[in-house]
């Protein structure tokens, strides 16, 4: 694929005591500290970590309201260029459309824990 670009907005929150992988897409807890998104349909997603975030350690998020496309950890499903990605786990996305749907791959993956990069779904957008 050719050049991309992306547009990084970020802001600095604090993980639960459990540590956040780079690219990982993550939720508030009750608390208002940042945690991996899980994989059901109801989780609320703010944003991606644009670094590692140790636990209980403020890092910074990506928010997905601020434009441009965003880098995020693929869950090993196969997933081609164009293919909806859904939130399957522990931060990562894939192809299961029973859980949250986060947006449109424009890279491919089929790896766990390959980066790759999409386009946020316009209801993170409104």
């Amino acid at each position: 694929m050719g050049s991309t670009t992306n547009q990084a907005s970020g802001r600095s929150y604090q993980a639960t005591a459990v540590a956040i992988s780079a690219y990982s897409l993550v939720t508030f807890d009750s608390s208002g500290t940042i945690a991996a998104s899980g994989d059901n349909a109801t989780e609320q997603i703010i944003g991606v970590t644009t670094e590692d975030v140790a636990a209980s350690a403020w890092g910074n998020v990506q928010m997905l309201n601020s434009g441009g496309t965003i880098q995020v950890l693929a869950g090993g499903d196969t997933i081609a260029v164009a293919d909806t990605c859904y939130i399957d786990g522990t931060g990562k996305v894939g192809t299961d459309s029973s859980n949250t749907k986060i947006g449109v791959a424009v890279q491919a993956s089929s790896t766990d824990g390959d980066v790759i990069e999409l386009i946020p779904h316009q209801t993170f957008l409104a």
